[in-house]
């Protein structure tokens, strides 16, 4: 007679919220001050102020916790460039969120990561695709609300912004500031102009004017 099917093992404790997000804050601190290969479970456990085991309680593994961590700020993230991209100056919205240090420190953290992790590089390209789509969706109908045609595509504007942002971003953080002035300096005066055109002075003209088609 074959035996019955044993019943899956139940976990002894009820989970706690309050205690999953205090261990991905502290893993998410870990992530910031130290990278991603710092981010072991000892480490995280460690910095919580609990043991070890609380870490694969609560999430099984170490990669698991990671892409819990990943997906949090992810949502995070998503939730400010929404609000960033409805504001009355959307571009300019967009590229301030994407220069601030902390908003890309975390996910360049995630990048080099992904390298070694499959999970979480399909994560972030899942991630990313919705990224891109929200951006474009957003520039393409802020530029159709004030009848300027662009010329390069919405898609492209949003490659070349978090393009030089990232890159900005990663270099400050190795103490490389060659040149960055004048880069911040160029794209600040290029959507200061940029949002006076169409609007208070017609004759303006933004630095940049690849985003239009001209006169």
């Amino acid at each position: 007679m074959p035996s019955p099917a044993k019943s899956k093992r139940k976990k002894r404790y009820v989970e706690r919220p309050d205690v999953r997000v205090k261990l991905l804050d502290a893993a998410e601190t870990v992530v910031r001050e130290e990278g991603y290969a710092a981010a072991t479970v000892r480490r995280i456990a460690s910095r919580a102020g609990m043991t070890h085991q609380a870490v694969f309680y609560y999430f099984g593994s170490q990669d698991e916790m990671l892409l819990a961590l990943l997906r949090r700020s992810s949502d995070s993230y998503s939730q400010r460039l929404t609000e960033a991209l409805s504001s009355e100056n959307p571009l300019r919205s967009l590229w301030n969120l994407v220069i601030d240090e902390d908003s890309t420190r975390i996910g360049l953290e995630f990048m080099a990561f992904a390298n070694h992790n499959e999970s979480i590089r399909v994560e972030i390209a899942n991630n990313a695709r919705k990224i891109r789509a929200l951006e474009a969706e957003a520039i393409r109908k802020h530029l159709s609300d004030r009848g300027i045609e662009p010329r390069l595509s919405p898609e492209l504007v949003s490659i070349l912004t978090n393009a030089l942002a990232r890159l900005l971003v990663q270099e400050a953080t190795l103490g490389i500031l060659d040149g960055h002035e004048e880069a911040e300096a160029l794209v600040d005066e290029s959507l200061r102009t940029f949002e006076a055109w169409g609007e208070t002075n017609p004759d303006v003209k933004p630095i940049v004017d690849a985003l239009s088609v001209p006169d």
